[in-house]
């Protein structure tokens, strides 16, 4: 791995890099508490008690993960709550000049994905390792509180993936042989999700303009093709422990803009 200069809370920090260093982490706070709001929707899809309870703690948990962020981004002179005003008094809709929610996270983009609580379960199973993977790297970023943080929520997100897996299991647990073969073709749609999480390749045409400033500055540390590798692996692992297989020729979806994916400036 590239080293890098490191900054430490207090630390006076270029402006180049601050501007690069806010526009991905409110890129994260928002769309983790986006994700909560979107997340929390889908409780109307719960079969069961415990399927709701299990769900209802991972809308806490991603709410938390968008209050950890925002506390750092207080301190680095953002106004988030006008950042949480926008989001909890428009949240089918949020102004994109005042918040920076990921397209998958918008309500018009989220509700074509779910149908049923099978596809909730899935979404936690098939899209998630790729939350692991690449929120992973940030607890090994250039700006330590924000490394630190990241510590906390990558490990609630291998919660959340255990969540999936469970949900899945389930699933197929009370339906049987049909269940999991209507499931197996649900899997190529999250799949597209989770191979555009990370963002677009780091060299060739369809190259990120914005990816080499934050390799540069160790605000991401991996590059994308790295990030697919530890993604496929452990997705494939999940799915062989429910048994079900990785499909075949499935393309990553980067309108969705899982990645964070900003090529210019966004709201701070």
């Amino acid at each position: 791995m590239k080293t890098f200069k490191t900054y430490d809370k207090g630390d006076v920090l270029p402006e180049d890099y601050k501007k690069a260093l806010i526009n991905l982490m409110c890129f994260q706070a928002d769309s983790e508490y986006a994700g909560a709001q979107r997340v929390a929707e889908n409780h109307r899809y719960a079969t069961r008690p415990e399927e709701a309870y299990r769900l209802s703690k991972k809308v806490f948990e991603e709410m938390g993960h968008g209050f950890y962020v925002w506390n750092l981004l207080q301190e680095l002179g953002v106004d988030v709550d006008a950042r949480l005003y926008e989001l909890s008094h428009n949240p089918d809709n949020p102004d994109p000049k005042k918040v920076n929610v990921i397209n998958g996270f918008r309500k018009e983009n989220w509700s074509k994905f779910f149908e049923c609580w099978e596809d909730v379960a899935l979404f936690s199973t098939v899209v998630t390792p790729a939350a692991v993977a690449f929120l992973g790297q940030y607890r090994e970023c250039s700006y330590l509180p924000w490394a630190r943080v990241n510590v906390r929520i990558h490990k609630e997100e291998y919660g959340h993936l255990a969540f999936g897996v469970w949900a899945s299991k389930r699933c197929i647990e009370f339906g049987g042989e049909k269940t999991r073969e209507f499931m197996q073709q649900r899997i190529q749609k999250f799949m597209q999700m989770g191979l555009g999480f990370y963002g677009r390749p780091s060299a060739g045409d369809k190259k990120s303009q914005m990816f080499d400033v934050y390799y540069e500055y160790g605000i991401k540390v991996k590059k994308p093709e790295e990030l697919q590798a530890e993604y496929m692996e452990l997705l494939d692992s999940r799915l062989k422990e429910i048994g079900l297989v990785v499909p075949a020729g499935v393309e990553a979806d980067y309108d969705m803009r899982m990645g964070y994916e900003a090529e210019e400036p966004l709201a701070a």
